[in-house]
């Protein structure tokens, strides 16, 4: 039980890593590594270390994985939690690379807009691999620990699910335009269902999945199924649809 305060680095101040340097800096010493935004702050002294770098998509729509690298060659050794978006094959190739080093990983599900609100109120912390107590201790939160693989494909499968109910709302939007029924009220009643929800269903001009995560997501999981022989017709139409869509 670690229940002292400790000297965390963050790895990447974007809107994620903003969010956990506002929500651990009342309980612990918190410091930044950003040297693009100006902070160069030193692994040395370090209790801990959370990733929270861009992976960002290459052409074939698979994430980019120098950035994650890079933190933990440099990072003593120490806990290390991955926060940023990788691969399934992306976290083999990590405990290929560093067999000895204590890497967790815990996908993350803020949304930019809230990021730390959403953290502020995380009431359960899904995570993965070596020193999964050390961190419920850091966040002082409940956690529940399964296989990292296992959290990185829910990651994707949770975006990509949310993206396709995106796609199928903007379709059933033009079928009411078509049919000059009127949109809300059909979305409403169809939304009742508590299974369905309403989420993700409401139309702007702006139509279509965009932002952070979804266009990303939704690639880098069909590049895996692609690679593992498996065909995700359904999300692959989705994306032909919404690039469409958002160009017209």
């Amino acid at each position: 039980m670690y229940n002292y305060s400790m000297k965390i680095l963050i790895a990447g101040y974007g809107f994620v890593g903003r969010a956990h340097y506002e929500v651990l800096k009342f309980k612990h010493d918190v410091v930044i590594n950003d040297p693009a935004l100006g902070y160069t702050n030193s692994y040395d002294d370090v209790d801990a270390v959370i990733v929270c770098v861009s992976t960002p998509p290459r052409a074939d729509g698979s994430c980019h994985m120098d950035n994650v690298y890079e933190v933990i060659e440099a990072a003593p050794d120490v806990p290390v939690l991955i926060k940023s978006t990788i691969s399934v094959e992306g976290w083999d190739m990590l405990v290929d690379a560093f067999p000895d080093r204590m890497l967790t990983f815990s996908p993350e599900f803020l949304r930019a807009a809230s990021a730390v609100e959403d953290l502020q109120n995380m009431r359960l912390m899904l995570i993965g691999g070596t020193k999964t107590c050390f961190w419920k201790d850091v966040f002082q939160v409940n956690i529940e620990i399964a296989e990292p693989r296992e959290l990185i494909l829910a990651k994707y499968a949770r975006n990509s699910f949310l993206a396709l109910k995106v796609a199928y709302f903007n379709q059933l939007y033009d079928l009411c335009d078509a049919l000059d029924v009127e949109y809300s009220a059909v979305a409403h009643y169809t939304t009742m269902d508590e299974r369905i929800g309403d989420s993700h269903t409401f139309i702007t001009d702006d139509r279509g999945f965009g932002g952070h995560c979804f266009p990303k997501d939704t690639n880098a999981l069909i590049r895996t199924a692609q690679r593992n022989n498996v065909e995700l017709s359904i999300l692959q139409e989705a994306i032909k649809y919404n690039n469409l869509i958002r160009k017209s």
